[in-house]
């Protein structure tokens, strides 16, 4: 039987994240909850895949207050169908490091179970974001994306 999530509890859920509090976070999830948020980690090291409510808590408490301060997260829309949600919408903060405001789009793919987050999948618009981290355009070229003799072998093996 699947398990069917209620509006009210995935609202409480962004409740929490929107408070940034880390044990109401961890409160809203289940024990065994996988957090993975996708993303170029060496520029954006809030990128990563955490798993249970301890590590939820130490990513909210420890790892970023060092590197962001959230400002808002303006949801777009946000459907909620069964066990899962999906949240469309835009995420500002400030880098710490750079003083930088930093505003990018994201998605989150979550699953519930029991009342409690189970998964969460982040999707941040990467390049947007990690440009505005190092605060100038990343060059993207066919040749920095993948070597032309790379991609010649790649073609001949198919």
């Amino acid at each position: 039987m699947t398990y069917e999530v209620s509006r009210d509890v995935v609202d409480a859920f962004y409740s929490a994240y929107l408070s940034r509090d880390p044990h109401a976070i961890a409160d809203m999830c289940d024990d065994d909850v996988e957090w993975c948020n996708a993303g170029p980690a060496e520029i954006m090291q809030f990128c990563g895949v955490w798993r249970g409510k301890q590590a939820i808590i130490e990513r909210f408490a420890n790892l970023l207050p060092g590197i962001v301060r959230f400002k808002n997260l303006t949801m777009d829309s946000l459907l909620v169908d069964g066990d899962t949600s999906a949240m469309f919408g835009k995420l500002s903060c400030v880098h710490i490091a750079t003083g930088r405001a930093i505003c990018y789009r994201v998605a989150h793919l979550a699953r519930y179970r029991d009342g409690k987050l189970l998964s969460l999948r982040v999707l941040n618009d990467t390049l947007d974001a990690a440009e505005q981290y190092v605060g100038h355009p990343i060059p993207l070229t066919r040749e920095t994306l993948v070597p032309q003799d790379e991609l010649q072998d790649d073609l001949i093996a198919l």
